[in-house]
């Protein structure tokens, strides 16, 4: 097997000639006819592997790769000559995806019809080859255009690969993106949006807590591209609130990861994907205020307050504006370097040399895990142990912990299968306390984001109804037994770590 470290890109059709130039040096071009194959149930594409048949300037090689090999953008490729228009049983038999397939029938899923333009660089002391791919992928009648720029690091360090990378997103502009070929391929064959079904990290215990948060931190990001190419490409409510859920979710793993890497080395990281979601946050809370406020009140009969019809206008005033800002904070050009950063620091960051922690680095996964989620449950409990008696700061600040522990829950699962009914009914519990006091949250950002939007339309019908819609004693009351009800459920439960 050898081990790939590289970067892919999405790129403008029109951007191609730009990057060449900066690429500089004459190189190769090869036109590349692939067929992917699986079994009938894709049984290699769940367990996270994409083989080929590829025809080239090289002659037909067979090529498996895996989802990731030890860092964030490493892969396991496993490549050979063939002679046969098909895959090689015997050839895959001695790769890891030979016990998956175990004898069924591989048959085509998709092709990919490329032109590679072949760079060879040489950069801050490093040799990397960068491959322009344009063409299309082919399932059955379905086509999908092809234009990706990978860089692979052939000799050197990581660090050098992301600082042309770098380079290049200041002359032209790229999307990082963690979802292959393979990946694209089978989103347009089985007609789902590229990513939509990118799998979980699985932790094993042999994993040491870098390994592990590597390994989270590779599928976070990949999730986090994914969102922004999504809201780009197709503003609304969904994409919009995927969006800013992977970002919180990636800042989530930063912080339970805190021991590993340190505070000051996450913590550029961690603020710059703040300012991308609270970008994003006022877009999402006058999308949850008119879907679950605004609207119900207009479709009522009879309405319940005047003045509706106003303050419906200033609110879509305020959503548009909104959207606008959260556009930008996805742009390719402001987006792809906070992503870029984030991708170098999950790869070759200070944090993997820093002497004073290389003890936790290496220990082991499970047990670290264990660590984390005995003190996030146990602060959850003891910050909501008079839930009524909070103010309102207190309890955003619980807010946070339960959201925190959930997305620990849902991230460390894989290493904890002993005991699922435990954990199920503990990722039920941590659920039900971020729904309730999530909406909680939800009405008071949601109310203010209405009266300042009536202000700002200046009339006065709409605040009027802005106010008179705010008060809703009986939402408040619900979503609070709600939230006691689940703290109540997380004090009875045995742990599942």
């Amino acid at each position: 097997m050898d081990r790939e470290i590289e970067l892919k890109f999405l790129i403008a059709p029109e951007a191609s000639d730009a990057i060449l130039a900066r690429l500089g040096a004459d190189g190769a071009v090869r036109r590349l006819d692939a067929t992917y194959y699986d079994t009938a149930d894709h049984a290699l594409r769940r367990a996270g592997f994409g083989l080929r048949v590829r025809d080239g300037d090289g002659g037909r090689k067979q090529t498996l790769k895996s989802a990731s090999a030890g860092g964030v953008f490493a892969r396991g490729e496993w490549e050979a000559p063939v002679s046969g228009p098909g895959p090689d049983r015997d050839l895959l038999d001695q790769t890891p995806a030979g016990r998956i397939v175990n004898g069924d029938v591989l048959a085509p899923v998709f092709a990919a019809k490329v032109e590679r333009t072949l760079r060879l660089v040489e950069h801050a002391g490093a040799v990397i080859e960068a491959a322009l791919d344009r063409g299309e992928l082919q399932a059955g009648t379905d086509r999908a255009a092809v234009n990706e720029l990978e860089l692979e690091l052939k000799t050197g360090e990581p660090a050098a690969l992301f600082d042309l990378a770098r380079d290049l997103m200041a002359h032209a502009p790229l999307r990082l993106s963690l979802v292959s070929k393979a990946e694209r391929g089978y989103a347009l064959a089985l007609g789902e949006a590229p990513g939509a079904r990118r799998e979980a990290a699985v932790l094993t215990r042999a994993m040491t807590a870098a390994e592990a948060f590597q390994a989270l931190g590779n599928t976070a990001l990949g999730r986090l591209c994914v969102a922004a190419e999504a809201l780009v490409d197709l503003p609304g409510p969904e994409a919009l609130h995927n969006l800013r859920v992977a970002a919180r979710r990636l800042r989530a793993l930063l912080k339970l990861f805190r021991p590993v890497t340190g505070r000051l080395a996450a913590r550029p990281a961690s603020d710059a994907l703040k300012v991308m979601a609270d970008a994003l946050g006022p877009a999402r809370d006058l999308d949850v205020y008119i879907a679950g406020t605004w609207r119900p009140a207009v479709e009522a009969d009879p309405q319940p307050v005047e003045g509706l019809g106003a303050l419906g206008k200033a609110l879509v005033e305020a959503q548009q504006a909104a959207y606008a800002r959260a556009l930008d904070a996805a742009a390719p050009g402001r987006f792809g370097l906070l992503a870029l950063d984030i991708a170098a620091w999950l790869e070759a960051g200070d944090w993997l040399a820093d002497p004073e922690r290389a003890e936790v680095r290496g220990s082991s996964a499970k047990a670290f895990a264990a660590d984390r989620l005995k003190a996030l449950s146990k602060d959850v409990l003891k910050r909501g142990e008079h839930l009524e008696a909070l103010d309102a700061e207190a309890r955003h600040r619980l807010r946070i912990r339960g959201k925190g522990l959930r997305y620990a829950i849902d991230a460390l699962a894989t290493l904890f299968p002993d005991h699922p009914r435990r954990l199920e009914r503990w990722s039920d519990a941590a659920r039900d306390l971020q729904d309730a006091l999530g909406g909680l949250n939800d009405q008071a950002l949601g109310a203010g984001l209405a009266r300042e939007a009536a202000l700002v339309d200046g009339d006065p019908q709409a605040a009027y109804a802005a106010g008179a819609l705010s008060a809703a004693p009986e939402a408040t009351h619900k979503l609070m037994r709600e939230a006691k009800a689940a703290l109540a459920q997380m004090r009875d439960l045995k742990p599942f770590w």
